[in-house]
């Protein structure tokens, strides 16, 4: 028989129990599985499901195998599904809703991450709005469509536009920006499409008959002994960007130029147009406002003065706007005193590049008061589009008066400056400023104003409010607010 020695089976046995007791104290120090960075958001239409692996969002201190589970905040929105370590999201109906993630350990211990399920609505076509009217042309003769305010896009995303047509022999197609170009060719009929395409590639269309004629005159706004924009392929399409007359169908772009006045009136900040546009032909725009910002009113000793406005604008032709109006100056608001001058004041305009436009404006009007004045002034202003919604514009000019006072004639001049831009922030709303200033002659008394404020465009209503800064000896600020309808 063997016979352990009695220290050695001491020792063994002090050792057999301290790993008893160790045993249980390493089963309690077992720790909570971890979240690793954040399980990115989730955007899908209804109907549509999307797959995360949960492995990669979460780690075991211990190397346990970690079991996942998931809830969602909102049913209604979507719904959540996990199978081994993947999850699966299905979106249900529009609408925002917050996705629960559980990793658990076999311990029981867990660790959670959030992620935010975004269902989206789903893309819709453009729509076709009214009806393009039928065109009648003749040997020589062509004419220009802006055709985005025949369309709209539901989601307000930024429309692009082509054209095509069925028979070349007839008629020929230019696209550029939103303006479409129809050219006789030749005798005959033939129906042009114009195309708009949303930015998710989906499109619509309007269907315009085209008669080419040989001899007859036409009622269509023809342009004979112009030469036509150069054609671009049937069906090319070139970014285009919707009138502000229609901005809720999307933002400007480089085309700017080829779109309308700006909301709204601003003539009397200066009797100096702040921009080259001009109204398309066959659109009016009547507008009516509170303009603070008018140095005329701050040029000389008049008092306290608040000028204000209201006029209505047409497009002769798609270079050529005619404006008509009356200004009012209310001297002591309380009694209510005032004085009228309508005036009259045509902006020709061209273009270039489809992002540069310059224009040339008159202007005339009388100060009805107890001596009659005569304003005149005459402008050139200048408006460029840039990338990212921005536009700048800059005008100079002169300003003066005319009349016969106690048998005196007196004739004064003032040379007006104008520099600005805007920037759109949404599709219906903007962020303007100006500086102005009237009298930049040597030895001239001056004012100079900034503005600043916000102009709100939807459909055929737009709409401005901001305030104007005077640097003065007795600087002030005052509000400028107005109002525009726009219609064809």
């Amino acid at each position: 028989m063997w016979l352990i020695p009695q220290p050695v089976s001491a020792a063994a046995a002090a050792v057999l129990a301290i790993a008893w007791s160790a045993a249980p104290a390493a089963a309690q120090d077992s720790r909570a599985p971890e979240a690793v960075g954040s399980i990115p958001a989730q955007a899908l239409p209804p109907g549509q499901s999307d797959s995360v692996d949960l492995s990669a969002y979460f780690t075991d201190p211990d190397g346990d195998a970690l079991v996942y589970a998931a809830n969602i905040s909102d049913p209604a929105v979507a719904e959540v599904s996990v199978s081994g370590s993947v999850l699966t999201v299905t979106g249900k109906a529009p609408g925002t809703a917050v996705a629960t993630v559980f990793a658990s350990d076999p311990g029981g211990l867990s660790a959670t991450q959030r992620t935010r399920i975004t269902v989206e609505r789903p893309n819709r076509p453009p729509e076709p709005v009214g009806t393009i009217p039928a065109q009648s042309l003749t040997p020589g003769q062509w004419v220009s469509i802006s055709v985005s305010s025949h369309f709209r896009d539901p989601e307000g995303g930024t429309l692009s536009f082509a054209g095509s047509t069925s028979n070349p022999a007839v008629a020929s197609v230019a696209v550029s920006g939103d303006v479409v170009t129809i050219t006789h060719v030749g005798l005959g009929t033939a129906i042009v499409s114009a195309i708009a395409h949303d930015p998710g590639g989906l499109s619509a269309q309007q269907r315009i008959a085209v008669t080419g004629v040989s001899d007859q005159a036409t009622p269509v706004p023809a342009q004979p002994g112009r030469a036509p924009p150069e054609s671009v392929p049937s069906e090319e399409v070139r970014s285009g960007v919707l009138n502000i007359a229609e901005a809720d169908a999307g933002a400007r772009g480089a085309d700017e130029a080829r779109q309308l006045d700006p909301f709204p009136p601003r003539l009397l900040t200066g009797f100096v147009g702040s921009t080259g546009y001009t109204l398309a032909r066959g659109r009016g725009q009547a507008g009516a406002g509170f303009l603070g910002a008018s140095p005329v009113a701050q040029a000389g000793e008049f008092g306290d003065i608040i000028p204000g406005i209201g006029q209505v604008s047409y497009g002769v032709t798609d270079d050529l706007t005619v404006t008509a109006g009356s200004g009012f100056f209310y001297y002591n608001v309380g009694s209510g005193d005032s004085d009228l001058f309508p005036y009259l004041a045509p902006k020709f305009r061209v273009y270039g590049n489809g992002q540069v436009s310059v224009a040339v404006e008159g202007y005339v009007g009388l100060w009805l008061a107890e001596e009659t004045v005569t304003y005149y002034a005459g402008s050139v202003a200048g408006s460029m589009a840039m990338d990212g919604g921005y536009s700048l514009h800059a005008s100079g000019g002169v300003v003066g008066i005319s009349t016969t006072i106690l048998g005196e004639s007196l004739n004064e001049h003032a040379g007006v400056l104008a520099v600005g831009g805007d920037y759109r922030v949404t599709s219906e709303l903007l962020l303007v400023g100006e500086f102005r200033r009237l009298g930049v002659e040597e030895g001239q008394d001056g004012v100079s104003i900034v503005t600043a404020g916000l102009r709100f465009l939807r459909a055929g209503l737009g709409g401005e409010a901001g305030l104007a800064y005077y640097f003065e000896d007795d600087a002030e600020i005052r509000p400028v607010v107005s109002v525009a309808y726009r219609f064809r």
